[in-house]
């Protein structure tokens, strides 16, 4: 099964892909794209790991996306990835041809 959950910021699209995980397996992999370039981050992060139980395992994957996919999306995983929205702009500002200056 594949479930993709769409929102604005902040809007509870991590805590309701959280609650549908659960419901399925208590073997959870969470793909965090997030970097914590600033103290809001920092804080916004630190927050969304005080939501996940210990048991679940983090993967912090901010630009190779797919290789984590391969690597943990077995049948026993459930896979959360949070934020393809953060992903997407890693990529884009890695990339020399998006570069201002």
């Amino acid at each position: 099964m594949l479930t993709l959950i769409l929102g604005g910021v902040r809007s509870g699209k991590s805590r309701m892909a959280e609650r549908l995980a659960a419901d399925i397996s208590d073997q959870i992999v969470y793909v965090a794209t997030a970097e914590a370039k600033d103290v809001e981050m920092q804080e916004r992060i630190a927050l969304h790991q005080t939501h996940r139980p210990e048991h679940w395992k983090t993967i912090e994957e901010p630009i190779h996306l797919a290789k984590a996919l391969f690597e943990y999306g077995t049948a026993e995983n459930v896979v959360i990835v949070d934020c393809l929205t953060l992903w997407i702009t890693n990529l884009l500002l890695t990339d020399e041809r998006f570069k201002t200056g």
